[in-house]
């Protein structure tokens, strides 16, 4: 046995936690994904695990640095001119300085140019629609194949451009009587529609993970790999994908090795973490030591049960999406503070390819009431986030403690919104708070 374990990290696209293995107020358990359910049968769940940023490559950029997106530089859309500086320490660098093999395999949304980010070995480059599950995974199944009598440990970074809009390229739907409905969305016909289109999808991706830990079986590899399965933030739906409510920042993370015992055994963990705790966590069970300058905590403690308590406070941000939306948010295990920092006639942003879908539709024209600058919720008895209560009587102490909680971060991480409008990277020109 290798004395540290092959590192599988298994990210898709927009998933939130729709998996057949949850069920909260932001999903349901009605999708069947048995090879992932397995997983985390016989691994760990974790329920309430947080993105920093509810779109695709600033969330990434903490996922891959430890940071958060206005620390990493990385506030924006790869695609839309942003890209991570290369001052930036990743995942992939720390892990070869501790005897990694380190591989990016498909999908990547954090650099522009993917030879900055540290691998070893990059896969060959084609347009994203390109690394779907079904195109890659041959060569998911040769990778695996030739890591069999390998002597370094390896890191693979498995990216797919599932589970993203327009879920008919992908997959077939599922039949709308078989869906059900998340509390946060309407239960309306064109939506249940919508959602049978994207539960097609995530079958698609559960069958690969299922060819996967077979060939890791077949080649012998399987024990002594961990294997993780997550996303880089929330579904694709009407108030979640880019907003700072929990269905846009609220993910999926399941680990699992058979050979060590503290991600193995069906366990459940309720602490609220952030994707910013992953990287030192791999690090702490690697033996590496701590980095500096990093934002997250390793909650390796928490899986061996050497720890009583985690976060109180996770903090979550949007700067540039297709337009620039600047916000910032704290959530604590009982409430929720957003500031908003311009002004927006719809109560959140519906990113374009969201308009374009069946629920997006339905929605878009219903959204269009001015939004708060402060916004309040109290996840105990509104988990759905309906009822702003920041001008509630009855929490104007909480809103003192959060918004001053909320400066005090921006301050300690030298947030660029404290000194006003942030410009975009490479020249790259954004609308300002329309829902285009």
């Amino acid at each position: 046995m290798k004395e540290k374990p092959n590192i599988i990290l298994f990210i898709t696209h927009d998933q939130g936690q729709f998996l057949g293995c949850y069920e909260t107020p932001q999903t349901t358990k009605s999708l069947y994904t048995p090879n992932i359910d397995r997983l985390a049968e016989n691994g760990v769940r974790f329920t309430n695990y947080f993105c920093t940023a509810p779109q695709c490559s600033p969330s990434r950029g903490s996922l891959m640095t430890s940071l958060y997106p206005h620390q990493n530089g990385l506030m924006g859309l790869v695609n839309l001119g942003w890209t991570l500086p290369e001052n930036n320490k990743t995942l992939p660098m720390y892990l070869r300085e501790n005897g990694y093999n380190t591989y990016l395999l498909g999908l990547q949304h954090e650099s522009k140019d993917a030879s900055t980010l540290g691998y070893d070995y990059v896969s060959k480059r084609v347009k994203d629609y390109k690394y779907s599950t079904k195109r890659m995974e041959d060569e998911y199944l040769k990778f695996f194949e030739e890591r069999e009598n390998e002597d370094n440990p390896f890191f693979v970074n498995i990216g797919t451009i599932e589970n993203h809009r327009p879920f008919v390229i992908w997959s077939d739907p599922v039949d709308p009587k078989f869906v059900s409905v998340p509390q946060f969305l309407p239960d309306d016909e064109m939506v249940r529609e919508d959602i049978g289109l994207f539960y097609g999808v995530i079958n698609n991706v559960d069958l690969a993970i299922g060819t996967i830990i077979n060939c890791l079986q077949k080649v012998g590899l399987r024990k002594n790999t961990l294997f993780i399965y997550t996303t880089d933030h929330g579904s694709p739906f009407p108030k979640a994908k880019c907003t700072l409510y929990d269905p846009g920042i609220k993910i999926a993370l399941i680990m699992n090795c058979p050979e060590l015992d503290f991600v193995s055994g069906g366990k459940s963990i309720d602490y609220m973490i952030s994707n910013i705790d992953l990287l030192p966590t791999l690090l702490d069970l690697v033996g590496a030591k701590k980095p500096r300058n990093i934002e997250g905590i390793s909650f390796l403690p928490v899986l061996e049960n050497k720890f009583g308590n985690f976060r109180k406070e996770i903090y979550t941000e949007k700067t540039f999406h297709e337009i620039y939306d600047p916000m910032r948010s704290i959530r604590t295990e009982k409430y929720k503070y957003i500031r908003n920092f311009t002004s927006s006639d719809t109560l959140y942003q519906m990113p374009l390819d969201i308009q374009r879908g069946l629920s997006g539709k339905f929605l878009i024209d219903k959204i269009k009431k001015p939004r708060s600058e402060e916004e309040l919720y109290d996840l105990e008895n509104d988990p759905n986030e309906q009822e702003n209560l920041v001008n509630n009587s009855n929490y104007q102490k909480i809103v003192l403690e959060l918004r001053q909680k909320l400066l005090n971060w921006m301050l300690k991480t030298n947030d660029p919104l404290l000194k006003g409008t942030i410009e975009p990277q490479n020249g790259v020109r954004y609308k300002k708070n329309e829902n285009n």
